[in-house]
């Protein structure tokens, strides 16, 4: 039968590897520690969402567990920029049947159970729904079925991910319905608004 499915993409927390644009401004060790957070953080909201949950890393480790364990598969990332990365697990999905998909990363800890229950049930009614976070991309897209246009002529990492990707589908006469705007974790501003908040 098939089934919702969620697709988390992470990297290992490795030292120097992860968040560098944080990085930058507060060191490696400290922002791997909120790294190891924002993991805690989606691993505890995706945990009790109702969907088959897949983490795509970017490497696996050998002999050492990895962050998601009990309810989670885990599967290696393809090589390439990320719109390839994700066009190619959403294609894995599908293929291996799944009904909805949705896809997350690790750096924003404002999602909800709320969010994700909306976000499956607008996948109803709208070909795509897509969560606007204040950068200018996305923190969640979804779809029903594999449209691997929307990952096409992405400047990804930039403040136009967003509205290009709405113009993509708009382009392709697709329906799609925009989730509540939240902020990723990139930088020091977002981390301090984020511990002020919490």
């Amino acid at each position: 039968m098939e089934k919702n499915k969620l697709i988390i993409f992470a990297k290992q927390p490795k030292l120097g590897k992860v968040k560098t644009r944080l990085a930058s401004t507060i060191g490696d060790e400290k922002t791997l520690k909120i790294y190891f957070e924002l993991l805690e953080v989606t691993k505890n909201v995706t945990s009790v969402i109702d969907a088959e949950k897949i983490v795509y890393w970017d490497e696996l480790r050998d002999g050492h567990p990895n962050e998601f364990e009990f309810g989670y598969q885990n599967r290696i990332q393809t090589t390439g920029e990320l719109g390839f990365k994700m066009e190619n697990a959403f294609q894995n999905e599908f293929n291996l049947s799944a009904r909805k998909i949705v896809i997350i990363g690790t750096d924003c800890p404002y999602l909800t159970k709320d969010i994700f229950e909306v976000a499956y049930s607008e996948l109803d009614h709208v070909d795509f729904v897509v969560g606007p976070a204040l950068d200018g991309g996305y923190y969640l897209l979804g779809m029903k079925e594999f449209s691997p246009f929307i990952f096409h002529s992405i400047p990804w990492s930039t403040k136009d991910v967003l509205s290009l990707t709405i113009e993509s589908i708009r382009k392709n006469n697709k329906t799609f319905a925009l989730l509540k705007e939240l902020s990723d974790i990139d930088d020091i501003n977002d981390l301090e608004q984020w511990k002020t908040e919490i």
